[in-house]
């Protein structure tokens, strides 16, 4: 079976031990909360890995009117960036302002991230990963428990770690920065000795 929204919000719910849903139009709590999470938790999970299904490549559309100081030319961030990763080459200096993007290179090109939506398009090792992190961002709504939200804080982390490890063996490899809430409930980064093999 293709993997659907209303899939990837009952992996998440059976990770807490609620019920699972039919429809994401459903009146239940489970449903509700699946609806109110879902997609800031795609887009953040999107962000936080440079995930080979959402990279794209493109040249950049040089604004007429350069930034007024700091930097010699600006773009326009492309419409379906969630994260600017690299420009037309790994050291090149640039900053993301609102929809602007501001460097010293002529003719830019950009890899970035782009909002995947179609589910069908994602990852399994994304899949895994956005229905552990949707399964910790409701956790407490879903079951009322800071230690489940604990734990599936745990589960995103470790389902971040075998992606970034499927990643590296593609020609790519991604530090996953360590997380200031996380680490203030006892949850830390990747660059741990917890993770270190």
């Amino acid at each position: 079976m293709a993997i659907s929204e209303v899939k990837i919000c009952n992996l998440a719910l059976r990770k807490l031990g609620a019920r699972l849903i039919e429809s994401l139009s459903d009146s239940s709590q489970e449903a509700v909360t699946c609806n109110l999470f879902y997609e800031q938790v795609r887009d953040a999970v999107l962000r936080d890995h440079p995930w080979n299904f959402a990279t794209c490549r493109c040249r950049l559309a040089k604004l007429a009117q350069g930034p007024a100081f700091g930097f010699s030319f600006q773009y326009q961030v492309p419409v379906d960036c969630l994260h600017l990763r690299q420009l037309s080459r790994a050291d090149d200096e640039f900053v993301v302002e609102g929809d602007k993007i501001l460097t010293n290179i002529d003719g830019a090109s950009a890899i970035y991230t782009s909002k995947v939506s179609n589910p069908v398009l994602f990852d399994s090792s994304f899949v895994m990963a956005f229905s552990a992190r949707l399964a910790a961002e409701m956790a407490d709504d879903i079951t009322g428990s800071s230690s489940k939200a604990r734990e599936m804080w745990t589960l995103y982390l470790n389902a971040m770690q075998s992606a970034r490890l499927a990643d590296s063996s593609e020609g790519r490899e991604d530090e996953i920065l360590n997380d200031p809430w996380l680490e203030a409930r006892g949850i830390h980064g990747l660059d741990s000795p917890v993770w270190r093999a």
